[in-house]
């Protein structure tokens, strides 16, 4: 018998183990092999959760503080709003701070972009009599100028602070004349205004700022009286005075009768 000659067996590499490229490309989407993940550490509120209901007390009491801090800040809002004016005397020592105190400038801010001058000057003729209204050019927010004729009107003008013109509630605060301010100018004007606002709350207790109103007061009309058309009506005599009328009458026409005849009675 033929020997089969057995074919050997041809060695197989063994495969080599694949190493990481050195790239330096730096792409974010290739991901190191040898990266080991380290835990976060847990917080405290994790490890110890509090129970339910304590989770709900804490959320009401949060909500509550919120809420109220709203509420307090409307509150302040509304009390800058419905405050009184300020006095005559208050509004002439506030005038002696002021170099030009010769031109009484309000600055108004809050002023809807499509508003006009003429608007703005009808919605302040309510105070009094309106100088100028000046709106700049170049502005960032929605504000103007307007320059009252007299202490009375200036004095009035304060109320609008808080009043609607043109859908937005507008913000009366005093100025001064001039276009351009310094940074020192306004930081002065600033504490000008908180000071006037605590003497418009203080002017609660105050019965001259409170009698200063938009409304203008009415005066009775005086109607003059014809004497003889006008004359009050007078009650007619009764019967009993009428019969002494008649009797006093009498005895009168009786003494005259006798005095004609020459008779001394």
């Amino acid at each position: 018998m033929a020997k089969i000659k057995r074919k050997s067996a041809v060695p197989v590499p063994k495969a080599k183990p694949i190493q990481p490229v050195d790239d330096d490309s730096g792409s974010d989407y290739e991901v190191d092999r040898h990266m080991t993940l380290t835990k976060v550490p847990k917080t405290v509120a994790e490890e110890f959760p509090l129970p339910k209901q304590v989770r709900k007390e804490l959320v009401k009491r949060t909500t509550k503080v919120s809420e109220s801090e709203e509420s307090s800040e409307e509150k302040e809002d509304d009390d800058d709003v419905n405050l009184p004016t300020l006095t005559k005397g208050q509004i002439a020592d506030i005038l002696q701070t002021i170099k030009n105190n010769k031109r009484l400038v309000l600055n108004v801010s809050n002023v809807n972009f499509s508003t006009s001058k003429e608007e703005i000057e009808e919605h302040f003729r309510k105070a009094g009599r309106v100088k100028s209204v000046r709106i700049p050019k170049k502005r960032a927010s929605g504000f103007a100028f307007v320059e009252m004729l007299d202490a009375e009107g200036f004095q009035k003008a304060f109320l609008l602070h808080g009043s609607y013109l043109d859908g937005r509630q507008i913000r009366v605060q005093l100025s001064e004349s001039g276009k351009k301010k310094s940074h020192q100018k306004i930081l002065q004007l600033e504490k000008k205004n908180a000071e006037i606002r605590k003497m418009r709350k203080k002017n609660r207790a105050k019965p001259e700022a409170k009698e200063v109103t938009l409304v203008p007061k009415v005066q009775p009309k005086v109607v003059e009286r014809d004497p003889y058309l006008d004359k009050k009506k007078t009650k007619p005599p009764t019967k009993k005075e009428i019969k002494a009328y008649k009797k006093k009458t009498s005895l009168k026409a009786k003494f005259r009768n006798v005095a004609l005849k020459g008779i001394k009675v």
